[in-house]
């Protein structure tokens, strides 16, 4: 029964089993979730399918010295999901984690126009902790979802609250959200202009 739970990536609790979370440290950086979320992507796009899975690392676009850990799932060359990576304690700083809001919807703005599909995804990734993003490509007033939080002019507030984070890939009932979005991604994949 284990040998199967493994070999099977559309049964729940794959990722939590299969996929090496463990093996990264107590104090990580964003760098050490490269390796598990670069094995979640190549094993949910496997290698004999359409899709192609680059990681990048992006310079940030006002601090050149910081990187922007980023995978790209590509459809025949043409970016249907992004996911960015941040470290854990990204979380507990308003100001980082409204950086990584920022940074995701503008990586979605620069691939809108190019995305085949009825819905470009995004995934902001801090830890094992996600926050989801979609845009409808086709319609040029549609706004990434969750809505933005605009700035307040004179008092602080947070424009990218904490809790938007709320999914933990480890948890079946979280699992099962980034399998759907990757099963739309993979049907969707028949619309292709």
């Amino acid at each position: 029964m284990t040998t199967q739970l493994v070999m099977c990536p559309t049964s729940t609790r794959f990722i939590r089993r299969t996929i090496p979370f463990q093996i990264v440290t107590s104090n990580p950086s964003e760098s050490e979730y490269n390796g598990p979320y670069n094995k979640l992507l190549y094993t949910l796009f496997p290698a004999d399918s359409d899709f192609v899975v680059v990681p990048l690392n992006l310079l940030h676009p006002r601090n050149p010295a910081d990187f922007i850990s980023t995978f790209e799932v590509l459809l025949l060359k043409i970016p249907v999901l992004v996911l960015q990576l941040k470290p854990p304690s990204h979380l507990n700083v308003p100001s980082k984690h409204q950086a990584a809001d920022e940074q995701i919807r503008s990586h979605m703005g620069d691939l809108v126009e190019f995305c085949p599909l009825r819905t470009l995804y995004a995934v902001s990734a801090l830890e094992t902790k996600l926050c989801f993003y979609n845009l409808d490509p086709r319609d040029e007033n549609a706004e990434i979802v969750p809505l933005a939080i605009p700035r307040h002019a004179t008092r602080l507030n947070d424009t990218a609250p904490a809790t938007r984070w709320g999914y933990d890939i480890l948890e079946p009932s979280r699992e099962e959200r980034f399998r759907k979005i990757v099963e739309e991604i993979k049907a969707g994949r028949t619309v292709v202009v």
